[in-house]
């Protein structure tokens, strides 16, 4: 295992602990700390790029679901009994490998009905080696 040097940032007691219930609850074996770094790394990797979107004049392109933005490049998938389907976010819009264009909610849905799609989608941001679940961000 390779050194990490960290820095300490303090919350306060509350917040954690409705952090920590929140993740044994919805992601067992998620620690605090790791979800604490990985949401700081998400976070800041968006705000550089909009930074630089800006200073480069380009708006950002990309799909907005509720409350979450899926940058241009963000692909998806899901699956249902063995079929396994792929979608990518080009330009304002999730387009699935036969070229339909798709909501969050009709790509969760090609072989079933009635599913969530922050349940049964998810998603590989522009820049990152592993797919996540689309699960609701957490209220604040």
């Amino acid at each position: 295992m390779e050194y990490e040097a960290k820095q300490a940032e303090y919350l306060p007691t509350y917040d954690f602990l409705n952090l920590e219930f929140h993740l044994m609850d919805t992601r067992p074996g998620v620690k605090p700390n790791a979800f604490v770094t990985e949401l700081i790394k998400r976070w800041l990797a968006v705000e550089m790029e909009r930074l630089a979107l800006r200073k480069s004049g380009r708006a950002m392109r990309g799909f907005q679901w509720k409350n979450v933005f899926l940058p241009d490049g963000t692909s998806s998938r899901t699956s249902y009994n063995g079929a396994v389907e792929f979608a990518k976010v080009v330009g304002d819009h999730i387009v699935s490998d036969s070229g339909e264009l798709l909501t969050p909610s009709l790509f969760a849905n090609l072989h079933a009905k009635g599913r969530n799609a922050w349940r049964f989608v998810w998603l590989r941001f522009p820049g990152d080696d592993c797919k996540r679940p689309a699960h609701p961000p957490m209220n604040p």
